[in-house]
């Protein structure tokens, strides 16, 4: 379900109505937006729930016992039970071609059961880590097989090959679960913390099951933690107008960058990026600056959008996008870009391998695996290992020469110190431009196309700049306000005239100047 649909629309409709006319049973509430986001998420293909209750049911009992608690057999019993009225919700939406599952769901049962009896008589601190490393395993491995099996197998393959060997291919007819990395994570955060002692596991399975299928940032972000979403679960929520007021800004801006913006946008990117080497150089660069903001009003326009669905029920979930192509250094951009991965990247990845402890060699190399890893994170293809590549090379080469401890200490003031964080931020963005051609790009081969281009019959002539910088000029008119009066959102800020005039042209953009058909979000494939 698109939230730019108007089956979403209808969804949510009546989702609200029953929600606000429950306000006064939390349970229920809770029920609601459990059963909410499963039909959300089952709407593209039911039997990919199952994956969820198996990421939910492990996470419930690995988060008890990574935490020192004793899970008992009720806790056990709790598992169990959902995972098997989940499947018989199943098989009834799926039928009879759908019976393989019962199967699988079987084995599940039988060595969640035999772990949790096996653990029992264990010491504390082995029970601790055995809990910790069950959830890491179970959610890893579900997010290895149905995005990297086929990847690795055939890279593996091809170097077999390039060796002079013949290594049989070995791939798996299956396709992408919508969303499996954003809540494959959230979901693994949520026992780290605990066996970290950052959070106590909940016993109530209702609340971690609403806080692992919690539809709004389900399948794009932000990744939530728990300790941010599951108190906020767990208490009664209130919602005033002023607070459906900013909600219906913040989803009506989000749906203005993603429908108008990033769409449009996407109709002089796809075309060049099919075939580069039919296209001219300077239309290349336009294509390429096109998908730079296709991708930030994509991604940043459904972050909006879930905040204010969220903000609508009564919950408050985190910022993943905070002007980002105004940063100066690497770092500030990855403080700015998608918050929620880069944050989860720093706190279970870069900080565990040792950050910047141990002396520059170890805090370089830990750089470079976790921008590795995190490019990984974004899909199955050595174009996306290329661009975490691109991203750890830059992030310790401002390192070396230490240009965040100079601006730390700068003592630049007034003009001097605006035309200095222009051109950082000017030549910090050429960087980051460069390296969403690794990310668009479909291969290495590709790249080196418009490469090759560039340096052979260099121009920036093109009669796609004026369609895109029409499409620009609203969103780059907001961001430079969002600066100005360092807040994000400024709509309540301006004058009753102005906000209504505002407000106005949003809308009627919205109903005129939206892309034809409609896209998915970028995000969805990750």
């Amino acid at each position: 379900m698109l939230f730019n649909s108007w089956i979403f629309a209808l969804f949510f409709a009546l989702l609200f109505a029953l929600y606000s006319v429950s306000r006064r049973s939390l349970r229920l509430q809770n029920t609601l937006l459990l059963v909410g986001s499963y039909v959300f998420y089952g709407a593209w293909d039911a039997r990919f729930l199952l994956l969820i209750v198996v990421s939910t049911a492990t996470d419930y009992l690995a988060g008890l016992g990574a935490s020192g608690e004793r899970t008992e057999r009720r806790d056990l019993a709790r598992a169990l039970a959902f995972t098997a009225l989940a499947t018989g919700a199943v098989l009834i939406l799926e039928g009879r071609e759908s019976l393989w599952i019962l199967g699988w769901v079987a084995g599940f049962a039988v060595a969640i059961s035999a772990f949790v009896e096996l653990a029992r008589p264990l010491s504390l601190s082995r029970r601790k880590k055995l809990f910790l490393w069950s959830s890491v395993g179970v959610n890893l491995g579900i997010l290895g097989v149905f995005k990297y099996f086929n990847f690795f197998s055939d890279s593996l393959a091809d170097l077999a090959s390039g060796m002079g060997l013949t290594l049989g291919r070995v791939e798996l007819d299956i396709i992408l679960p919508v969303g499996i990395s954003f809540y494959t994570f959230q979901t693994m955060s949520y026992t780290l913390d605990a066996y970290r002692g950052r959070l106590r596991p909940t016993r109530d399975f209702l609340n971690l099951a609403a806080f692992v299928s919690f539809f709004p940032q389900l399948v794009a972000g932000p990744i939530e933690r728990a300790r941010n979403l599951l108190p906020q679960i767990e208490r009664q929520r209130n919602v005033d107008l002023a607070a459906l007021q900013s909600a219906a800004v913040l989803f009506l801006w989000g749906l203005f960058k993603k429908i108008v913006v990033a769409d449009n946008l996407a109709r002089l990117a796809d075309p060049v990026f099919a075939d580069p080497g039919a296209y001219t150089s300077g239309d290349q660069i336009v294509a390429l600056l096109a998908f730079t903001f296709q991708i930030y009003c994509d991604f940043s326009g459904y972050s909006d959008m879930a905040r204010g669905l969220a903000r609508a029920l009564g919950f408050e979930i985190m910022l993943n996008f905070n002007l980002p192509y105004v940063s100066r250094t690497p770092s500030e951009f990855w403080e700015r870009w998608h918050i929620s991965l880069s944050s989860w990247l720093r706190d279970y990845l870069y900080i565990p391998l040792g950050g910047n402890r141990g002396g520059a060699l170890r805090t370089y190399r830990n750089l470079a695996l976790t921008m590795l890893l995190g490019g990984l994170w974004h899909g199955a293809s050595w174009t996306f290992v290329a661009w975490g590549a691109w991203h750890g090379l830059i992030l310790i080469g401002y390192r070396v020469i230490g240009m965040d401890t100079w601006l730390a200490g700068s003592t630049w003031t007034g003009l001097s110190a605006a035309l200095r964080d222009a051109v950082l931020a000017g030549l910090m963005f050429a960087l980051v431009v460069l390296g969403w051609l690794l990310f668009r790009a479909g291969s290495m081969a590709e790249v080196w196309v418009f490469l090759s281009s560039w340096i052979h019959e260099p121009t920036l002539g093109s009669e796609r700049w004026v369609p895109m910088l029409k499409l620009l000029w609203p969103l780059l008119l907001v961001q430079w306000a969002q600066v100005r009066w360092r807040e994000l959102e400024v709509l309540p800020k301006l004058p009753p005239v102005l906000r209504f005039h505002v407000s106005l042209i949003v809308v009627l953009s919205l109903l005129f100047l939206s892309a034809a058909g409609g896209q998915e979000f970028i995000y969805f494939d990750f």
